[in-house]
């Protein structure tokens, strides 16, 4: 439980921190103007995809140890849709209308998917370089 709590804690710092930056970096709407798609996507959803991904790494770095896929996504996910939510309810452009939410809440579990997949993927490299190298320090003492 205290890994769990951990692992939103250190994903609400960072979500505290996209949504700061969705805040400031999202492109005034004016009414009645056309929307700038690029803008739209280049500033507000790929940052978000990016740091819902790097939400996933922070809460997956904690519950690594976990067999299950379950409880990884159960740890990384609420985060993100808080996130989403947050970001809805604080009236960022493009993320106030349905459309909008819709689309946060959808890369928020891609995101988490693409982060859980490289949390797993990254400590399993890390798990084999340390046991590559505990067998090497063995065969050299072996030798001497």
């Amino acid at each position: 439980m205290r890994a769990l709590l951990s692992a939103w804690f250190a994903a609400a710092l960072v979500a505290a921190l996209a949504v700061c930056t969705l805040k400031v970096a999202a492109p005034a709407i004016e009414r009645g103007e056309p929307v700038d798609e690029y803008a739209q996507v280049l500033r507000v959803h790929l940052p978000w995809l990016l740091f819902c991904t790097f939400m996933a790494i922070t809460s997956g770095s904690y519950v690594r140890d976990r067999r299950g896929g379950p409880g990884r996504v159960l740890a990384a996910l609420p985060v993100p849709l808080l996130g989403s939510l947050a970001a809805a309810a604080l009236g960022i452009p493009f993320s106030d209308t349905a459309v909008g939410l819709i689309l946060h809440l959808i890369e928020a579990v891609l995101g988490v998917a693409l982060g859980l997949a490289l949390s797993r993927t990254l400590s399993r490299r890390w798990a084999a370089e340390v046991a590559d190298t505990g067998e090497r320090r063995g065969r050299r003492k072996a030798r001497r």
